[in-house]
């Protein structure tokens, strides 16, 4: 019932006592018509502060941290208090509300599990608080704020063991592939324009002379195929409900296959799609270190697909890599690329991530369609679609093969 009914309903009942005992001149009647008048006199508010505000619990992407606040509070009434969170965070146990009657003095304690959907550093500073008369005739509205601070990462296994799946291979990359990049030869193969990260030594500098412009000379070389990895970081990665994202998911879906890759001798590079950060192909695991740092600090952000492979144009055309390419296609769209890619004789692997589509039933259908639509344009190439809450170590098996 809302306040201003129940304080109209006590002043009408009041009202109503008092002209009926007038009438049948009742002097009884006429003094409990007081009564209800009284509970609207009641005195009632509260005081709150806080106690202590606590964080438990290792906080990474998708996995349950507990967060435990302490009120005093102070005064007669009933108590609400509601701790506000993040739309991302899902609550897994207990309640960030509470109300409490308060008669002089008594604890209020707002305790729950929670878990977070995407990485980043989270005040959670406000409590919002509702102080109601014991017989709702009254309401007032405040906040008190508390010292909690959410550092939410995102947590980047190593894969020590990759799950088999029966069936036919699909990947691109066999192990045996030898890579159009790598330790040079003796053989010479041709001269190319400079780009960042070749040797100086390699530099002809009569072709530099004659053309204006920095000329290396390029030499046949060994080793096993380079792999690109290009994780679409675009603001529609961070849509959705699932219990992580798209873009934490595909996060931890490069991490692992830049372990198994680079655990394996392969160059691996990086691309994120949407703040146009590239990571050079190498090998080792200092170039595992490098990927895992700018992973951790991935943020949405916006770019076009065609932009981002523009931007590494000269450098794929020189590695001849396998490009993996991690991406929701539906938003993205990124058929041209690939056909493009091909053409060029470029390997594209496709993760198409899919997770929880939320909504009415029209609404599901509609998107499943587009998204179904998307992935038709695509037939022709290798793609994998992958459910963002399914375990990784799945998807490194189909897509290794």
């Amino acid at each position: 019932m809302r306040v201003r009914e129940v304080t109209r309903s006590l002043v009408c009942a009041s009202l109503l006592m008092l002209v009926w005992g007038m009438l049948i001149t009742s002097y009884e009647l006429v003094a409990v018509s007081v009564i209800p008048l009284l509970f609207l006199a009641l005195p009632y508010g509260a005081s709150c502060s806080v106690l202590d505000a606590r964080v438990s619990g290792e906080c990474y992407v998708g996995e349950e941290f507990e967060v435990e606040i302490r009120l005093k509070a102070l005064g007669f009434g009933i108590v609400k208090a509601m701790h506000e969170v993040p739309e991302y965070f899902e609550i897994v146990e207990g309640s960030n509300a509470v109300a409490r009657f308060v008669l002089g003095g008594e604890v209020v304690r707002i305790r729950y599990k929670a878990r977070s959907m995407r990485r980043g550093r989270f005040e959670l500073r406000r409590v919002v608080l509702e102080i109601e008369h014991p017989f709702l005739a009254w309401r007032s509205v405040g906040e008190v704020e508390v010292d909690v601070v959410v550092e939410v990462r995102q947590r980047l296994r190593r894969l020590t063991k990759v799950e088999t799946v029966r069936g036919v291979a699909k990947s691109p990359i066999p192990d045996v592939d030898v890579s159009k990049i790598g330790v040079p030869g003796t053989d010479f193969r041709e001269i190319r324009d400079y780009v960042p990260g070749d040797p100086m030594k390699f530099v002809n500098w009569k072709a530099t002379a004659r053309r204006g412009k920095l000329m290396v000379n390029q030499y046949e070389v060994e080793g096993k195929k380079a792999v690109w990895i290009f994780l679409d970081a675009n603001d529609y990665m961070t849509f959705g409900k699932s219990v992580r994202n798209y873009l934490e998911c595909g996060i931890e879906i490069a991490n692992a296959l830049a372990y198994h890759f680079l655990s394996r001798g392969h160059k691996v590079g990086l691309y994120v799609v949407g703040r146009g950060v590239c990571v050079h192909p190498d090998v080792g695991k200092r170039q595992f270190r490098r990927i895992g740092e700018e992973l951790m600090r991935v943020e949405a952000g916006r770019e076009s697909l065609e932009r981002a492979f523009e931007n590494c144009r000269k450098m794929i055309a020189i590695y001849k890599p396998l490009v993996i390419l991690i991406t929701r296609p539906e938003y993205s769209n990124p058929g041209r690329i690939i056909s493009e890619a091909v053409k060029a004789r470029i390997p594209v692997q496709v993760i198409a991530l899919k997770g929880r589509v939320e909504g009415d039933e029209f609404a599901v259908a509609l998107f499943e369609l587009l998204r179904r639509r998307a992935l038709g344009k695509m037939r022709r190439f290798n793609v994998v679609e992958w459910d963002v809450e399914k375990p990784v170590t799945k998807l490194v098996a189909r897509v290794v093969g």
